[in-house]
């Protein structure tokens, strides 16, 4: 089942260090800034670039096991590189939607960590 924030997961990834995952949560809270304005920009300009964007997103949501955010990302980058066809629009409304809740979810591992 994909989740949020799936700190099993996330922990596997980081070969099962606590600290380290600690630490990709922290670069994620402070590192993974996602602006949907400027994707929209990119989108106009060149739909690779945008695809590299997104990519980037999807790629930190990936290393900390955010596996929804990560999911949808995979689905925009798909249409923007041509691979598959879809409505933008709902997608992206989805992944900041996403981003959020694992934004809101790291920030929680966080506290509970006592960063």
């Amino acid at each position: 089942m994909s989740e949020i924030l799936n700190y099993e997961k996330g922990l596997d990834l980081a070969d099962n260090d606590k600290e380290l995952y600690t630490e990709l949560l922290k670069l994620y809270s402070t590192e993974a800034k996602f602006d949907v304005k400027e994707l929209n920009d990119l989108i106009m300009k060149s739909e690779e670039e945008a695809a590299s964007y997104v990519h980037r997103a999807k790629g930190a949501c990936r290393q900390i096991g955010a596996e929804l955010a990560s999911e949808k990302g995979q689905q925009i980058e798909d249409i923007l590189r041509k691979k598959a066809e879809g409505n933008l629009a709902p997608l992206i409304n989805e992944f900041v939607k996403l981003l959020d809740d694992t934004m809101k979810a790291v920030n929680r591992e966080l506290e509970k960590a006592g960063n």
